[in-house]
């Protein structure tokens, strides 16, 4: 994902994002491994992004996460985002790669595609990333994700439960690699807030954006 002999260690820090609402916390499970909440490494980045890794004898987890602008039609309200892009990178076969976010203390939200919303009188947070389809697009397109998904993701790829959004991933071949991304946006309450837009990102622009 990135050359980190140039970068700079900072602190361990657990995986989350921070929002008016409450946090989003992450749990992730890859090839019958739990991954521990804090990672073995951790660099900061220029853009103010953070890279973490963990390393297992099967597989290796780089999770990069920032702040992004989002790309919002004029009239929208001012949105901040920010995304975790996880990454496996499989040593041996891998039988599941999954990846659970939740805002944590969150009751009452409201379903979007492949996300939620939660909302109180001084703020409004949309957390989301890739369908089905988009997944199914990222593998024919030989992007993101192995292509032999194409053939494997199902409707119950993506569950959502409350403010708890699981994606449950097919199985990755030695040597290959997979993306996974999750956004969080939020911004003052609104008619149109637009944070079920920001969500949905281009994981390409963002890595370059948080990489840059």
């Amino acid at each position: 994902m990135l050359d980190t002999d140039v970068l700079s260690t900072t602190r361990p820090r657990a995986l989350g994002i921070d929002t008016p609402l409450g946090a989003v916390r992450f749990a992730v499970r890859v090839g019958g491994w739990d991954v521990p909440a804090r990672p073995e490494l951790t660099w900061g980045l220029d853009s103010g992004a953070w890279l973490c890794r963990w390393r297992h004898r099967s597989v290796r987890l780089d999770v990069l996460s920032g702040p992004s602008a989002p790309h919002l039609p004029d009239g929208y309200p001012a949105v901040t985002r920010q995304t975790t892009i996880f990454r496996v990178l499989a040593r041996e076969p891998l039988s599941e790669f999954a990846v659970q976010a939740e805002l944590i203390g969150a009751a009452d939200v409201s379903p979007a595609d492949a996300g939620f919303t939660a909302e109180s009188a001084d703020a409004v947070v949309t957390v989301g990333g890739p369908g089905v389809e988009v997944l199914r697009g990222c593998a024919r397109a030989g992007q993101h994700v192995p292509p032999y998904w194409a053939g494997s993701l199902t409707e119950d790829t993506v569950e959502r439960e409350g403010a708890r959004l699981t994606w449950q991933l097919p199985a990755v071949d030695r040597g290959d690699y997979a993306d996974l991304w999750v956004s969080a946006a939020w911004s003052a309450p609104s008619e149109h807030p637009g944070t079920c837009r920001a969500v949905d990102v281009d994981p390409a622009r963002v890595l370059r954006d948080l990489t840059h």
